[in-house]
């Protein structure tokens, strides 16, 4: 049976099985998270959860486990803030081929596992490789653009398993046990994304309650707690309710080869994937050109289908943004800033530069087309274009496959070092942020409790 496949698959990952690239990167997207979860944890819908936090008590009782630049929690309301905090800036990293953040469904769970296990950091590198290959695996048989076809986040569907398997693992679950605690998760999958239509904040709560509910699934199977064996692939599975069956190869089909943590982007431009490649695109042709608003009479984007839900209709809406989630889901907008701004950072979305006049002028004189020819590479490529027709005639025209935090484009780790340090000093101090580098840099030595003095405030 496929959970039980891959719940063996899972336990038996040994670090040694890991080759060097894939364990070094993964420090580094360990890094990268605790960076956005430091920058996300003062953002504008946090107050609301660390209030209702408080009103649980969840920061009572004799187990507390490290919430990122804020006072510990229990585990399982520690897992729910950190990965709803890393979520809320669009700065998290992505799967393109199954469309799916993993850091922040699976690094909560294994740090809050990990601490109260008293894990080696060789142990906690290896449930996150495990967790980010079980995220990516479910998401490439859910096929992304099925779930988004059913108004359904493939983060918030898969987080809940790649939760479970990652806390499973640290906390020594057996293979019938991780079977069942995927069962159980089957039942708790759920995120519509409805929230596009009004920029509410539900979509940064996803990984935060599929984590929730991806930990205490994981307690809950080593405790006894059944659930159904055919979690994935049964009749009422999660295939057939979230996306499609006609995928079902590939939860299983070479676990591993290569890891999918190795596949991973990360986001250099604060808001959604799709938009990551136009904002590239945009800064090029500014610059190669020397263009700038008023040298633009129109700019065509070419784009995978998927995104057309997602960023660019209603245009409405898309083209005048009323706030930030409604921007970073907009690709005019997007576009916008990399003519006028040349950078699209958190501080490209904030209420000054939303009411821009440059940015909303290249975002109205903005059009997207669906390629065929780049549907055909979805959801493994995504690749985009973009002509500009400049006010004097000219035709501006560029092309990529792979934007800036690709795989195949990666950030340096000196970038990526730069990422986490612009982030995290809104929480952290100089020192401490190289604390926290240092003792990330040195998990497979020095292991995970360095790491949780280090973020705990």
């Amino acid at each position: 049976m496929i959970a039980r496949d891959l719940a063996r698959w899972v336990l038996a990952l040994r670090y040694e099985d890991i080759d060097a690239g894939t364990e070094s990167y993964a420090r580094e997207l360990i890094l990268d998270h605790i960076g956005t979860a430091a920058r996300g944890g003062v953002a504008e819908n946090m107050p609301s959860v660390d209030a209702t936090l408080a009103a649980l008590g969840a920061g009572s009782g004799d187990t507390l486990t490290a919430i990122v630049g804020k006072q510990p929690a229990r585990p399982e309301w520690s897992v729910f803030s950190n990965a709803i905090a890393a979520h809320s800036i669009e700065l998290d990293d992505t799967f393109s081929a199954s469309s799916l953040h993993p850091a922040v469904v699976v690094i909560p769970g294994a740090l809050a596992a990990a601490e109260i296990e008293g894990s080696s950091g060789t142990e906690f590198i290896t449930a996150v490789v495990a967790g980010y290959e079980v995220a990516g695996r479910i998401g490439r048989a859910l096929n992304p653009k099925d779930t988004y076809a059913k108004g359904f986040h493939p983060t918030a569907i898969v987080g809940a398993f790649s939760t479970a398997a990652t806390v499973g693992k640290l906390i020594g679950l057996t293979e019938e046990q991780l079977a069942h605690a995927f069962g159980i998760a089957a039942s708790q999958a759920a995120g519509r994304t409805e929230f596009l239509a009004e920029g509410a904040w539900t979509k940064r709560l996803h990984p935060g309650w599929s984590s929730h509910a991806g930990y205490v699934a994981a307690h809950l199977a080593k405790n006894g707690f059944t659930g159904p064996s055919l979690p994935f692939d049964g009749r009422d599975g999660l295939l057939r309710g979230y996306g499609s069956t006609e995928h079902v190869e590939r939860l299983t089909q070479g676990l591993g080869q290569p890891f999918e943590l190795s596949l991973t982007s990360v986001k250099p431009h604060a808001c959604c994937r799709y938009n990551q490649g136009p904002i590239d695109l945009a800064i090029r042709l500014s610059k190669e050109h020397g263009i700038g608003v008023a040298d633009i009479e129109s700019i065509e984007v070419g784009v995978v289908t998927a995104a057309i839900g997602i960023v660019v209709e209603p245009r409405e809406r898309k083209i005048r943004p009323s706030n930030d989630v409604d921007a970073q889901f907009s690709l005019p907008y997007a576009v916008g800033l990399g003519i006028e701004k040349g950078q699209a950072s958190l501080d490209e979305y904030n209420a000054a530069t939303l009411a821009d006049e440059g940015v909303l002028a290249v975002a109205e004189r903005t059009h997207v087309v669906v390629r065929p020819e780049f549907d055909a590479k979805y959801p493994d490529i995504w690749p985009c274009d973009m002509t500009i027709t400049t006010t004097d005639g000219r035709t501006l025209h560029a092309a990529l496959d792979f934007p800036k935090g690709d795989p195949e484009n990666r950030l340096t780790y000196e970038e990526m070092c730069g990422k986490f340090r612009a982030l995290a000093s809104s929480v952290f101090d100089a020192a401490q942020m190289d604390a926290i580098i240092a003792a990330v840099d040195d998990l497979a030595t020095g292991g995970v409790a360095p790491v949780v003095a280090a973020i705990t405030q």
